[in-house]
């Protein structure tokens, strides 16, 4: 824990410039978890279960199921099922690589499912998982599940509602597609060891998502049928696990702190002066303290909003927290622009979720030992 906090501190210093865009800057701090995870130092993650209990559909090794399309063509579109055999064990494999990256940020100590599953079945085979997890350090036990898994896949024709014309010939073009259809919902538990207490529950449930991958197409009157010359049919798993990583920004905002970028745009030079010209290249350059030099002076100087404004983002960019509110502050006291009251009110809450972060990283007592509870499962 104590290697993280250096990091810490950098992530909170961290300004990344948009080069895309002069004048606007993206500064990133910290976020904290939405659990409160105070007091938590190490979080074992299982590996994730699949308890759907997941039979593969009749269509499994044999052809796609056609569901429309004109008896003439189906001898040419016998497309093997694209459910593949290990679909199950790829998919909760590929969950659980997720969620342990998600969470494992760097601002709290995060075992492996590896090492977790093993603690586990010595604690089982001891009759006593919570004191072998105890004896081991951990604080908290992540278990997560999938508890709905859904695929399908068939194929379709589709008539083009607009005229082709081949060799002279008008004809209405039907395409062929495989459509593959597809869902996924993941829950956790996430638990006080110590307290025997649970600290947060949750569902994450995905749309349903399809996949349409064209087959072929009919040419001519004839309605002759054209097969698409390469066709890459993306595996069941393939789809799913790429819906997975989806999950991953949830995962980490839900369970860690993280890092959040804030953007804000610099005010443009006006009313016009040649010689502020000097302060928008330093930003261009990425020069923080010269351009924040140039603002404040022309600031102090001529008393222009934008200047001041822009002076009072590159302070919070540049560490000057206090500096930032306090002439958001003036500057709305003094030209009463909603602007500056907007910045200010920005500025504070990234610093209270800032500030919320690090108690969670800090904290030594543990937020599940308000609640009342059973372990569930050990």
């Amino acid at each position: 824990m104590k290697k993280a906090l250096p990091i810490l501190f950098l992530i909170l210093a961290a300004v990344v410039f948009l080069s895309s865009c002069s004048t606007t800057i993206a500064i990133t701090t910290l976020a904290p978890a939405t659990v409160d995870i105070s007091g938590y130092k190490t979080i074992a993650v299982m590996t994730t279960a699949d308890n759907t209990r997941w039979t593969y559909p009749s269509f499994w090794n044999s052809y796609s199921p056609t569901r429309s399309a004109d008896p003439t063509y189906l001898p040419r579109l016998r497309i093997m099922s694209n459910l593949d055999f290990n679909a199950s064990n790829i998919i909760r494999d590929a969950a659980t690589k997720m969620i342990y990256n998600s969470v494992n940020n760097g601002y709290m100590k995060v075992l492996s499912p590896e090492i977790t599953d093993g603690l586990v079945a010595l604690g089982r085979s001891n009759n006593n998982i919570r004191g072998t997890l105890l004896n081991n350090g951990v604080d908290a036990i992540l278990q997560t599940e999938i508890s709905s898994l859904y695929y399908d896949e068939y194929i379709v024709q589709e008539k083009n509602n607009y005229k082709s014309t081949y060799n002279s010939e008008s004809y209405y073009e039907i395409n062929f597609y495989l459509v593959q259809k597809y869902a996924i919902t993941i829950n956790y538990v996430l638990t006080d060891v110590e307290n025997n207490t649970i600290i947060a529950t949750r569902t994450f449930a995905s749309d349903m998502k399809e996949n349409r991958t064209r087959l072929g197409y009919t040419r001519g009157t004839a309605g002759l049928f054209v097969p698409v010359s390469y066709l890459r049919i993306p595996k069941a798993s393939e789809l799913i696990s790429d819906l997975i990583r989806t999950f991953a920004d949830s995962f980490r905002k839900e369970l860690s702190p993280h890092s959040e970028v804030n953007y804000f745009t610099f005010l443009p030079n006006k009313p016009k002066l040649d010689s502020l010209n000097k302060a928008y290249d330093a930003l261009d350059d990425e020069r923080w303290g010269l351009a924040l030099e140039l603002f404040a002076a022309d600031y102090a100087k001529r008393g222009v909003f934008n200047s001041g404004y822009n002076a009072a983002i590159l302070y919070f960019a540049t560490g000057e927290r206090e500096k930032a509110l306090a002439l958001c502050r003036e500057l709305f006291m003094k030209f009463g622009d909603s602007d500056a009251l907007a910045l200010e009110r920005q500025l504070k809450e990234i610093m209270a979720k800032s500030d919320q972060a690090k108690a969670q990283i800090n904290s030594t007592e543990k937020s599940g030992a308000k609640n009342t509870g059973d372990l569930i499962g050990f």
